[in-house]
Formats: structure tokens, sequence, C-alpha cells
């Protein structure tokens, strides 16, 4: 199963609890079936459409943008549902990092936050990089804005191993 409703690293998937994979597997689920539920209905309209002699119409186009909206917004619910339980299903403890753990932050604030940190004390960019990677609780604290940070840490890693060659 392609899990497409969350975007999380592989490393993030490895640090859930088996209750919280069960979710995402839940989840992805009932995305899967929104999506052929629109399929199906938008099959069923435009055969509706060709058989009135109205296809071609605006009536029809008006039609396929209020399903496509109505599917959109039943799965940005479902996804904010899951983003919702996985950061407060299980927080990271305080004692377990260095920077201050603040749930009440949006998630872009706390990508700040921890970019700030990690470039504030590892002066080495392949240092920086490596204690990122071995942060487990920026896993769970970053959510889905881990990756991003992940990426750009790396790239100044890259760029500083390819300086030194």
């Amino acid at each position: 199963m392609v899990i497409d409703i969350i975007s999380y690293t592989p490393a993030q998937y490895a640090e859930m609890t088996t209750e919280q994979i069960v979710e995402v597997r839940e989840a992805q689920e009932k995305k899967n079936r929104l999506e052929k539920q629109l399929a199906k209905d938008l099959f069923n309209a435009e055969k509706e459409h060709i058989e009135r002699g109205t296809y071609h119409s605006t009536v029809y186009q008006k039609r396929v943008e209020n399903l496509q909206a109505e599917h959109d917004l039943a799965v940005e619910n479902l996804r904010e549902a899951l983003v919702f339980y996985l950061q407060y299903g299980s927080r990271p403890t305080q004692s377990a990092n260095i920077y201050p753990i603040d749930f009440s932050l949006s998630y872009s604030e706390r990508e700040a936050m921890v970019r700030e940190y990690y470039f504030e004390h590892y002066a080495d960019p392949v240092e920086r990089f490596e204690a990122y990677k071995a942060d487990r609780v920026a896993l769970q604290y970053l959510g889905e804005r881990y990756a991003p940070l992940y990426d750009y840490l790396y790239d100044f890693a890259r760029e500083a191993l390819q300086g030194k060659a």
C-alpha cells in the first residue's frame, strides 16, 4: 500500500507505535475509498450528461467541480485528523532533547526553532547533519516538516564534502 495521506520519511514511520501505524493505515484506506468513490461519481456524471446531451455544458463542468471540491475537502479533513492524532498521540519528552519542545507552536515555527538550534550549535555542516539525523525527537516533533529540514541540512553537508574534494 502506498501511503500518500501524509508525507513522512521511513525513519519517522519506524519511530511510530503500532497504534499509530494502524491509524495511518486506516486513514490511507479511507482516502483510497474516497478516491474510488470520486472516480465512480465522475463516471456516472459523465454518463448521465452524455445521455441528456449536456456533456459540453457548464452544468456538467460545474458538477465535476463540485464533486472534486467535496472530495478534496473530505480528504483534507481526514489528513488533518490524522496529523492531529499523530501530533498529540505520543509526545517526545522534554528531557530527551536540548531544544525546547513546545506543541503550541505551529509546525513552521517548530522547524525554524530546530533549524536555528542546529545552526547555532554546529559550525561544521557534516556534523550538523549527522546530529540532526540522529535526533529521534525531531522525527515526531516536526511531523511532515522533518523531511524538508533533513534535505536542507543534507544539501549543506553535501556541499561541504564536495568542497573538500
